[in-house]
């Protein structure tokens, strides 16, 4: 196995791992809105039904420099439920996820 393709499948391992870690949060039986800006998701917003009528959460995203930095999760009354911090090295490699649960 060449260095590109352990660096590859560390890579993809980690990417499934913040999916997943993701898709964790979002209710069942929802309705969501993923929003756009710069060509980047910028928010992911979740109602009960396709109605809109009850805002389960929100998702916002933060990017600096093109690199994700920050989702903050917040619930249906605009409290935060749970914030992830993403901190880069200066060659832009991901160095620590910190989480904090409100």
């Amino acid at each position: 196995m060449t260095i590109f393709e352990q660096i590859g499948g560390k890579v993809g391992t980690e990417v499934d791992s913040l999916s997943s870690r993701i898709s964790a949060l979002e209710p069942e039986d929802s309705y969501s809105e993923t929003t756009y800006t710069n060509g980047v998701v910028s928010q992911i917003t979740t109602w009960s039904t396709s109605s809109k009528s009850n805002l389960l959460q929100t998702k916002a995203f933060t990017y600096t420099n093109g690199l994700l930095t920050q989702i903050l999760v917040t619930d249906g009354s605009n409290a935060t439920e749970f914030t992830q911090t993403l901190a880069y090295d200066s060659d832009g490699n991901l160095e620590s996820i910190t989480k904090d649960y409100a």
